[in-house]
């Protein structure tokens, strides 16, 4: 009986997980195709100033619902240590999605989870096994594949996408520590309130006023940015990393689909190639991570 419970707790949890990871997958693509149409008329920097406004205006219902209470920290360093990398990440990533085809950037914002690994390697003194950093090397492969260095010639909107990966893995260290102690909703509003005064400086220099019928796009940027990060963070608390990571790959052939139908953009054979081996590098990493926590809380068991 016991086991049985235990068997639908789990699986009732997997299902959460992949259902709020296929929401964010959406949201995800939907956010690549809003940026594109923005692009078109606001500088990038507006672009990632809106999405700051707009973020932490979409969090305004929670926070008068829950009171001002909600927002004590001890851990503003860290927040603004997340906020600085987000910033500039976003700037990056945008570059890469106005620069470029909404597929091959996707593809290449795929090798994150290898940055993180390299980045907690670097910066908390975690020490990755054989496995992982061979995995790592395997997946950076997978990125050249996509950017064919002496074949083609490597636009600044891929080298922006790459560094927009690292630097939301930056970012995302911190968010790991965030986690342990704050309120998940408290993140997500002071991610973007902070940002705020950032993007307003990097905005204004090449400010162009919006207009009324830009108002779908910016709603829909708001909207799709704050429920993308909701729909992530609880696809990680109802599943294993290791299970939803794989649901998070949903988006390239949503994207491509969603750029070819809209943009009229093509997708070449070594952009799936080279995403088919990150994607297969990062599940590779998730999974041994997975495993290894598993046989931490055995060892603890009683």
């Amino acid at each position: 009986m016991l086991f049985r419970q235990t068997l639908t707790a789990d699986t009732t949890g997997a299902v959460r997980g992949v259902s709020w990871m296929v929401a964010s997958s959406m949201f995800y693509a939907l956010i690549y195709v809003v940026v594109r149409g923005l692009a078109e008329k606001f500088d990038v920097n507006q672009i990632v100033f809106f999405r700051a406004v707009l973020g932490s205006a979409f969090m305004l219902p929670w926070l008068f619902a829950v009171g001002i209470s909600a927002l004590r920290t001890s851990k503003l360093k860290l927040y603004l240590w997340r906020m600085f990398f987000s910033y500039i990440g976003a700037v990056a990533w945008m570059y890469g999605i106005a620069g470029m085809p909404l597929a091959d950037a996707n593809a290449l914002m795929f090798t994150m989870p290898l940055f993180t690994l390299v980045l907690a390697a670097i910066m908390l003194s975690e020490r990755p096994g054989v496995h992982r950093w061979s995995a790592t090397v395997v997946g950076f492969a997978g990125a050249l594949i996509i950017l064919r260095p002496g074949m083609i010639e490597i636009s600044f909107a891929a080298v922006a996408t790459l560094f927009a990966a690292a630097a939301f893995s930056a970012a995302l260290i911190g968010s790991k520590k965030l986690t342990a102690t704050e309120n998940p909703n408290a993140m997500v509003f002071y991610l973007y309130t902070l940002m705020i005064p950032c993007a307003a400086l990097g905005a204004y220099f090449n400010w162009t006023p919006p207009g009324l019928d830009d108002a779908p796009l910016l709603i829909a940027l708001g909207l799709c940015t704050v429920g993308a990060q909701q729909c992530q963070t609880r696809a990680f608390r109802a599943a294993p990393a290791s299970l939803v990571v794989i649901v998070n790959y949903v988006q390239l052939p949503l994207i491509a689909l969603l750029g070819w139908m809209i943009f009229g953009q093509s997708t070449d054979l070594f952009t799936w190639i080279g995403a088919a081996v990150i994607c297969s590098s990062t599940y590779y990493v998730s999974y041994r991570e997975g495993r290894r926590a598993a046989e931490k809380a055995r060892q603890k068991a009683p």
